[in-house]
């Protein structure tokens, strides 16, 4: 796994050790015939007495160091793959999530020692989405990882907040002296979590500020507690990142990243084991399983989904989301429903009722709507690379309605719809159209397998999305023209709204109005969907003008941005101009994902960058049946650029 291979690239070098070692400058146990080093990561190992001939200081010394990082780049995956699906299976054999709604059907299980997740298309066509265990088998005997003392790491109490909270003070559940260090000082975990809350999570949703009238983020905190899958997974995401950040390409902090990696590691595995004792008594039970057992488990669901796509994009995350779609068809079988459902976890003890109508979204309630707004666009993203039309499309209407009044909007805690536009930056209605094209798409190719594709039907409707795009891309010119350059670049560095912009001391104390810097933000996703259109009705066809003009708007705006930090909520228009953009415009590109720094590995800009390296190196090869979808699994897998 990279992110490993980041975290543990310096190490000291043995100077008895076996060759490969050697020339990796990595320590050697000098075991034989196989050290550990490369028994570990399935690679030669060369420990013959005399000097290889490859040895040689200079050029074939060079080839035989790629060729031996090819490899392991080359397994790093499947073996994370092989220990992720075994703790997987381990705890959840028998293990059924089973939901059927109408064409739809979704289950998550263990058969032996075989992890399947299937969905079945909107049509009834059946697609087995992940096997992943039967395609990595199980590792030997012996070769897992160290046994982790899971005492010594004491997270919060697994109870949830559906009811009444536990009658336990947060500090005693978060900082127990358990987890304490020998000095006396807190546990690391407690700045692990920190860093999750301070930088790892804003770094991921930076659109989402829910502002002190509703709550805040107060809530992810509370969760952190509560869930304990939740709390490992987030401690590994800021292990993951701190690492990053700290070796910054530098050997001096060799020592402290190689722990960061052995800290994901061991709380990854812990946060999966939660997850299996969560499906488990969930599925042991012989009643249906409470309201709130199920947000638990969706919770914890969706977060590896989160960290999956963080950490790797590899094919995990399709998994997930299939099971976290499957609790959420449990939670709400009926879409008509959401409003009752959201307001059925109220607790009386946060918010008080003193508080009256316009009180803050309790702990469930918050989480109902961060997840559920993760889980839509999680879905509608997804389906572009899974070439089938969303499975909650259903749901949106009632959820995220494209079209709503001002009331609705200003009572949205007693109304209940959800706002895009306050979780991923997009308001309701693109993320319909971008639904829209998905399932356009989807149609297309099922049509063209029928061998009953019609060009005029499909022309047809494609005009309708593309005249909505048009039509909103010339009433948003306006406003994102509204402010003076200087102000804007420094609105954009807030990336996000702030919930009092008027105490924000970054932004001049005259702008009051952020609507220029999310027009912007809206004209660059639209004119991103657009090409997605475009390649979905007329093919894969670069040098087409409509096609030339709305990349090289996105490459302008891209490049134009203040910090590279703004890229992580365009990531999907980034990577389709990109692998559109003509070849003088790639080292834009590049530069573009650059200006993240360490930080470029963390999240999804550096696998939509490696997708346009890819996309590029078959410049000249690629026909007018590549499209969008073709450019998400370039790289052996299905990427969810989210």
């Amino acid at each position: 796994m990279s992110m490993l291979r980041n975290l543990m690239s310096t190490k000291v070098r043995s100077n008895a050790g076996c060759w490969t070692c050697r020339l990796r400058r990595k320590k050697c146990d000098e075991k034989r015939p196989v050290c550990d080093g490369c028994g570990s990561l399935g690679i030669a190992c060369h420990f013959e007495d005399e000097k290889p001939d490859w040895m040689d200081g200079g050029p074939r010394q060079k080839e035989m160091a790629d060729k031996i990082k090819a490899q392991v780049k080359k397994q790093a995956s499947q073996r994370r793959d092989r220990k992720y699906m075994d703790l997987l299976a381990t705890g959840t054999r028998n293990v059924s999530l089973t939901q059927s709604d109408g064409e739809l059907g979704t289950r998550y299980r263990v058969e032996g020692s075989t992890t399947t997740a299937t969905t079945a298309a909107v049509h009834g066509n059946g697609e087995d989405v992940v096997d992943s265990h039967r395609q990595n088998p199980p590792r030997p005997q012996g070769s897992s990882a160290k046994p982790h003392n899971a005492s010594s790491l004491t997270p919060p109490s697994s109870q949830t907040s559906g009811g009444s909270p536990p009658q336990v003070t947060w500090t005693n559940r978060l900082f127990s002296h358990q987890g304490a260090q020998d000095d006396g000082g807190p546990d690391v975990d407690v700045h692990f979590i920190m860093i999750y809350l301070d930088y790892v999570f804003p770094y991921l949703f930076p659109f989402y500020r829910p502002p002190i009238l509703s709550g805040g983020r107060g809530w992810v905190l509370d969760i952190l507690q509560r869930n304990k899958s939740v709390y490992y997974t987030a401690i590994s995401l800021a292990s993951y990142f701190f690492g990053v950040v700290m070796a910054n390409g530098d050997a001096v902090h060799a020592e402290c990243t190689s722990r960061m990696a052995d800290k994901l590691q061991e709380q990854l595995q812990l946060g999966l084991r939660e997850l299996q004792k969560e499906m488990a008594a969930m599925n042991a039970r012989k009643t249906k399983a409470a309201l709130h057992e199920q947000l638990i488990a969706m919770q914890a669901i969706v977060q590896m989904v989160v960290f999956e796509v963080a950490t790797g994009n590899g094919d995990n995350w399709k998994m997930h989301l299939d099971a976290a779609i499957a609790l959420f068809f449990q939670i709400l079988p009926e879409p008509d429903r959401w409003a009752d459902t959201l307001h059925g976890l109220y607790s009386y003890l946060w918010p008080p009722p003193s508080m009256g109508v316009r009180r803050p979204w309790s702990t469930n309630q918050a989480a109902l709507r961060f997840f559920t707004a993760s889980l839509i666009n999680m879905d509608i993203m997804s389906s572009i690379a899974l070439e089938r039309a969303p499975r909650l499309r259903h749901y949106q209407a009632s959820i995220i309605p494209a079209c709503y009044s001002r009331e609705c909007r200003e009572h949205a805690q007693t109304a209940g719809p959800l706002f895009m536009d306050e979780f991923v930056g997009l308001h309701n209605w693109i993320m319909h159209v971008v639904a829209d094209v998905a399932t356009l798409d989807a149609w297309k190719k099922e049509q063209h397998q029928a061998g009953t594709v019609c060009v005029d039907e499909l022309v047809s409707r494609g005009q309708v999305l593309a005249d909505a795009l048009l039509s909103s891309l010339s009433s948003l010119d306006a406003e994102a023209e509204a402010a003076p350059r200087q102000t804007f670049h420094a609105m954009m560095a807030l990336v996000v709204q702030d919930p009092l912009p008027e105490m924000c001391d970054v932004v001049p104390s005259e702008v009051k109005d952020f609507s220029p810097l999310m027009a912007l933000h809206h004209k660059i996703w639209l004119h991103g969907v657009l090409l997605y259109l475009y390649t979905v009705v007329f093919g894969w066809k670069p040098e087409q003008e409509d096609i030339k003009h709305h990349t090289r708007l996105i490459t302008c705006a891209l490049a134009d941005m203040p910090r590279g930090s703004c890229l992580r909520g365009m990531v999907f228009p980034f990577c389709v101009a990109g692998c559109l953009a003509p070849a003088e415009d790639e080292d834009r590109y590049r530069q573009m994902v650059q200006r993240l720094g360490p930080l470029q590995v963390l999240g999804t800009v550096k696998e939509a960058s490696e997708i346009q390296e890819k996309v590029w190196s078959c410049r000249g090869h690629l026909d007018e049946t590549f499209d969008v979808a073709k450019c998400l699994r370039i790289l052996g897998h299905r990427s969810l650029l989210i």
